[in-house]
């Protein structure tokens, strides 16, 4: 189940190697959502294993300088 916050599930520990992954999953007038999985590779070289430790679905919105919602920059 996805939250619109990052929500830790396993620790991060000093020595791990954290990777983010995102893809876009909709791009509205003023906004766009990204699901986002975050992943510790942990242990050491040629027995390491990788953890989710997070996931989120986020929805950033485009302001202008007065922030209010302005429409999204052409891709």
């Amino acid at each position: 189940m996805y939250k619109r916050q990052f929500v830790f599930r396993e620790p991060v520990f000093v020595g791990d190697i954290v990777s983010f992954y995102a893809r876009v999953l909709k791009v509205g007038r003023t906004s766009v959502t990204v699901d986002v999985e975050v992943y510790a590779q942990r242990g050491k070289t040629g027995r390491s294993e990788a953890v989710k430790v997070t996931e989120a679905q986020l929805t950033y919105v485009a302001v202008d300088d007065k922030r209010k919602p302005r429409a999204m920059p052409a891709l």
